[in-house]
């Protein structure tokens, strides 16, 4: 592949723009808090729960702003796919609840039906899309509009997803009622953009990495935490770009699942994030050397056995973590879709088959 060639691919850009993208958002603040507090009514500080719910990355997202508002807010959080919400509406569902509803399309229509489920249970709704006059913002109480440039048509989801998760982020540290460590939040979040533009260094091990791994039937991506979200987002990125199967999973619980059934040539992605999980990640590096399995550790672990792929990343906050963390994968969705002789840009390997068609029918 021609080197000058690769710099402007779509795929590629949308990665490398994240740093500059994520801050512009963050400067956004204002208008975002005023955002939040009028989805809220007026205030955000009468919220007696808030629930984010979508599909695919934007389901991922919720999951991995889970930590923030955990240590951010005292408003109970949860998650949830939307058609679940749709289907079967929580308990509490109502006045005083905030329901944060992701599509970067604005049109997946189990998204649409949660937000007017809840309109109709008198919750608040607030859209987070990308998209201009959407279905999904014509639903909601208020919008946050990315206001992403896709410089392509059909690229798998980069900058949007890190995006949605610093909006995710950004909610839990100005809306709801704060905890004694919010004030901070900003300063946190900062660096874990900061830590993004850090992350993009990795491109070329992981491309030496992915390289040798093109025919591997399988691939393993584990992690702990928040990053359990960037472990599912990860592997779904390696199935819509790479056309591969991945099978995401918490690092402990695949040592009681899917480990019995790993082959020396299935690689394993190991995330580590902080103190649990990097002993945790100690224990599985040494059993997979033990077994063969070509293994690779994307974190800021001090320590890593010899045979061991290491993809550095900076020392963070946990619940800012996901935010670096998801370069990595990215560049080894790409590389290896290059590696197994498919474009990442045009993903045609996904919008020539049948199985896209028929998605669409009956999406």
């Amino acid at each position: 592949m021609n080197e000058s060639r690769a710099n402007v691919e779509p795929m590629r850009d949308q990665i490398r723009s994240q740093p500059a993208v994520l801050r512009a958002l963050l400067e956004r603040r204002e208008e975002i808090a005023d955002k939040i507090a009028a989805a809220s009514g007026g205030t955000a500080r009468g919220l007696r729960q808030i629930w984010a719910v979508g599909h695919g990355d934007s389901y991922f997202a919720p999951l991995a702003a889970a930590d923030a508002f955990r240590q951010w807010t005292a408003v109970p959080y949860a998650s949830m796919l939307a058609a679940e919400m749709a289907a079967y509406p929580p308990p509490g569902l109502g006045d005083g609840a905030l329901v944060v509803v992701l599509s970067m399309s604005g049109g997946v229509g189990k998204s649409i039906a949660a937000a007017r489920m809840a309109r109709e249970r008198q919750a608040r709704v607030l859209a987070v899309t990308n998209t201009h006059g959407s279905a999904l913002a014509e639903v909601a109480h208020e919008t946050i509009l990315l206001d992403i440039t896709e410089s392509s048509a059909f690229l798998s989801g980069t900058v949007t997803y890190t995006a949605s998760v610093l909006v995710l982020l950004m909610i839990a540290a100005l809306g709801g009622v704060p905890t004694a460590q919010a004030p901070s939040a900003i300063d946190v979040l900062a660096t874990g953009i900061d830590g993004v533009a850090t992350a993009l260094a990795s491109e070329a091990i992981v491309r030496e990495w992915t390289a040798t791994l093109a025919a591997a039937p399988v691939w393993y991506i584990l992690g702990m935490g928040p990053q359990q979200a960037t472990a599912r987002y990860g592997a779904a990125k390696l199935v819509e770009v790479a056309d591969m199967v991945a099978i995401p999973n918490e690092t402990e619980e695949f040592f009681h699942e899917h480990h019995w059934v790993v082959r020396p040539g299935d690689p394993v992605v190991i995330l580590a994030h902080d103190v649990p999980s990097r002993q945790r990640a100690a224990g599985a590096m040494a059993h997979l050397l033990e077994l063969q399995i070509p293994t690779a550790l994307i974190g800021d672990a001090e320590a890593v056995p010899s045979g061991i792929v290491r993809v550095r990343l900076p020392s963070v906050e946990s619940c800012v973590s996901p935010l670096p963390a998801a370069v990595p994968l990215q560049w080894t969705a790409y590389w290896l879709s290059r590696a197994r002789g498919l474009d990442p840009n045009l993903r045609s390997h996904l919008r020539e088959s049948p199985r896209y068609t028929v998605s669409r029918k009956h999406r």
